[in-house]
């Protein structure tokens, strides 16, 4: 036992992942993949997507739509790929990675809560259902007891390597 409470791996000063560090990498990674198929479709529709985007009021050129279309495209792509590093780092026992990863899916959740209750956007598979399900399920994963202490043991487990 490590000073967390955590059970070591035999042979090394590494903690176990417990199993919800586990299913909430593993439902980072389908929040992610999950956005990747938004892009595909986006990617697949670009015409029908391009035609809804307006500027100040007005529809700007195909080519201009194309040029906005493609910046949010790309950073929300971009957006993914971070998103993998973190579930990454989580995985490793980062302590701030998972901080942050749960607050990325607070802030996800009350995204679409907003987007529900000012605007009048229905929750539905072919909207946010998906998101807010598997933003939901995230906090419940690494907010637990078991992966806070893990995180922790394995930030005690690395200070001890480092002081000797």
């Amino acid at each position: 036992m490590t000073g967390a409470g955590m059970a070591v791996s035999e042979g090394t000063a590494r903690p176990r992942r417990p199993s919800s560090v586990i299913v909430g990498c593993l439902l980072m990674v389908a929040r992610a993949v999950s956005g990747g198929f938004v892009i595909i479709t986006v990617f697949s529709r670009w015409e029908e997507f391009t035609a809804t985007i307006m500027l100040d009021g007005d529809r700007p050129t195909s080519q201009t739509a194309s040029a906005v279309l493609g910046w949010l495209v790309g950073g929300y792509g971009l957006i993914l790929v971070l998103y993998l590093g973190l579930t990454v780092l989580v995985f490793r026992g980062r302590n701030g990675a998972r901080v942050l990863a749960l607050t990325f899916a607070s802030v996800s959740i009350l995204v679409s809560f907003a987007d529900y209750s000012l605007n009048g956007a229905q929750i539905s598979l072919r909207t946010s259902l998906v998101s807010v399900t598997i933003d939901i399920l995230i906090l419940l994963a690494l907010s637990s007891t078991n992966a806070r202490r893990y995180a922790r043991a394995v930030r005690a487990a690395r200070h001890d390597r480092a002081a000797r």
